[in-house]
């Protein structure tokens, strides 16, 4: 049922937000596709340990690059998705970002690189030190992917994420087989990859300007209202990306090289479940931020619920046929990463929760409270991976997340019936009428399919 008022904005906007969101799972489900092998030519060709420093060399530039940005990625995005600056403007912030920040963050990334307890021997240093060029490559990205979101382009944001994940794919076969480069040349192949997004917008922003001017001086204030407006939850962010993350710097330090490689095959594998909440959160929040707050209020409950629904129907799937895709991925070497992996998935169904609602948040310029939810997310998560990690290993930092991941989508589910004046069980448990939608779609897809 419609609701009386806004009725027909919302179902055109739920309808908007699903077949985009569609589109992009679709296109999620392509890229797993090519990134499973890609995956497993890393863990079979590199073994345990080169596993554990590519997956470090991966995450911890990514870290960096996320923190520096202070959030104006976001703040991108929700200023296109309003109109109120114009893409020459952006662009022209962006580009004084990336140079400017890439001069502060690439020292400090060494310096860090160099003080780091976990680097035990000389082959991990270089590898983590070659990472360094990574992080301007991931400023570059994360600012062309706010471009695409601002400008709620999905298609290119789909092909550019489609387009690295084949660029990577074929560049670790050429380290793996012909150059035999070892986690060194797979690191220069991950970064080449991501690349390719930033050229994939580049080409986007040329289109939409049209002959006019692609980069312009940014105005006075424009930094100001990025900063104040990223800074709202760039906190939040920060926070997120360490209770993501935190665990493996823990288990590099604590459990070694090859725990690590074990848990980020556990992670790797878990996190397939996140596709389907992030296929909808990167098209809800433009199109949410384009919205009155009555119509976000109605909309969001439909969006978090059968988010959380269909996550947790793949979850339940991917635990029961956990060890055969585990053994059949990565073999028998890998069964110690087994129960980590198990343990991930709750969490990961649970998380689907609060990425939807941190896009709710943002859209209402109210970011301040996914940051509170992260902080005591995080604060959790530390505690019991200092306690659990040392008696449980990898184990112990599955589980810590899992309990962490949950407390911040309670947290911001409690927010949200507030800021909305919406249910728990509206928002998070499917309905007759959504049921009816599922059955909808079915039975277009199947009549397209007749159809001559």
């Amino acid at each position: 049922m419609r609701d009386p008022v806004g009725g027909e904005a919302v179902e055109s906007a739920g309808r908007t937000v699903f077949r985009h969101s569609v589109m992009t799972f679709g296109t999620r489900i392509g890229i797993v596709l090519v990134n499973i092998p890609t995956s497993i030519l890393i863990a079979r060709l590199l073994g345990v340990d080169g596993q554990g420093a590519y997956a470090s060399a991966t995450i911890f530039p990514a870290l960096f690059a996320m923190i520096g940005l202070l959030s104006i990625d976001a703040a991108h995005t929700y200023l296109l998705s309003k109109g109120l600056h114009p893409v020459a403007e952006i662009n022209g912030q962006s580009a004084l970002l990336m140079l400017v920040l890439s001069a502060i963050l690439v020292p400090a990334y060494l310096v860090f690189v160099a003080l780091y307890p976990g680097v035990e021997t000389p082959e991990l240093r270089s590898v983590l030190t070659l990472a360094a060029l990574v992080v301007p490559v991931l400023l570059a990205k994360y600012l062309s992917v706010a471009l695409l979101l601002g400008l709620q382009r999905i298609r290119w944001f789909n092909a550019a994420n489609m387009i690295q994940a084949v660029v990577l794919l074929g560049l670790m076969c050429v380290n793996l087989f012909v150059a035999r480069g070892g986690p060194r040349g797979a690191v220069v192949a991950y970064l080449v990859s991501e690349l390719s997004v930033t050229l994939v917008a580049f080409a986007m922003a040329r289109r939409e300007v049209a002959g006019k001017r692609l980069f312009r001086r940014p105005p006075p204030g424009l930094f100001r209202r990025s900063v104040v407006y990223g800074l709202q939850g760039h906190i939040g962010n920060v926070l997120t990306q360490f209770t993501y993350r935190f665990d493996m710097f823990l288990v590099l330090s604590i459990v070694g090289i090859a725990g690590q490689g074990f848990y980020s095959i556990s992670v790797l594998l878990a996190e397939k479940l996140s596709h389907i909440p992030q296929s909808v959160q990167v098209v809800f929040f433009p199109k949410a931020s384009s919205l009155e707050t009555e119509e976000v209020n109605r909309l969001t409950p439909r969006v978090v619920r059968n988010s959380l629904f269909l996550t947790a129907v793949a979850g339940l799937v991917l635990y029961l046929f956990s060890r055969p895709l585990l053994t059949l991925f990565y073999g028998t070497a890998f069964l110690p990463a087994l129960r980590a992996f198990r343990y991930l998935i709750p969490g990961i169904v649970m998380l689907s929760i609060a990425k939807i609602l941190a896009s709710d948040f943002s859209s209402r310029d109210r970011r301040i409270y996914y940051t509170i939810a992260t902080a005591v997310a995080l604060a959790v998560n530390v505690i019991l991976c200092v306690f659990w990690i040392p008696r449980m290993g990898i184990e112990g930092a599955a589980l810590a997340s899992t309990v962490a991941y949950s407390l911040q989508s309670v947290i911001m589910l409690v927010v949200f019936g507030r800021l909305s004046g919406r249910g728990v069980l509206e928002t998070t448990i499917v309905r007759g009428e959504d049921f009816s939608r599922y059955v909808a779609i079915v039975r277009g897809l199947l009549g397209r399919r007749r159809s001559p």
